[in-house]
C-alpha cells in the first residue's frame, strides 16, 4: 500500500483528527484515511447523474398548485416580515448592493 506525508497541518486541526481517532478506536493515519474516503463516497453519492435524478423526481412530483409570481410575492413578504420582526435585525429595505 502507498504512503503519503501530510506537512504543515494547523495545530488544531491536527488535535481534531485526533480526538475523532480516539473517538473511533483509529490511529491517526486510520482515521485521516476513512475521512480521505468518505469524501470519495459523499461524491459517488451526490455526482451529478444523481442531482439531476432527485431533481428530476421532485420536478415531476409537482406542487398541488403552481407557483405564481403572487404567491412568491406572497411569500418573500411574510419571511421578511418575520425577519425584520427579530430583535436586532436591520431593516433589509436599507441595504445597498452598490
Amino acid at each position: 500500500m502507498a504512503s503519503i506525508t501530510l506537512k504543515d497541518i494547523p495545530e488544531d486541526l491536527r488535535a481534531q483528527l485526533q480526538r475523532e481517532a480516539a473517538a473511533n478506536f483509529r490511529s491517526l493515519g486510520q482515521e485521516a484515511l476513512a475521512r480521505i474516503q468518505r469524501t470519495f463516497d459523499l461524491d459517488d453519492r451526490w455526482s451529478a447523474p444523481t442531482v439531476d435524478r432527485l431533481i428530476q423526481e421532485s420536478l415531476d412530483s409537482g406542487p398541488e398548485e403552481a407557483l405564481t409570481r403572487e404567491h412568491f410575492d406572497a411569500a418573500r413578504r411574510k419571511a421578511r416580515a418575520k425577519f425584520e420582526s427579530k430583535p436586532g435585525t436591520m431593516n433589509l429595505s436599507e441595504l445597498r448592493f452598490d
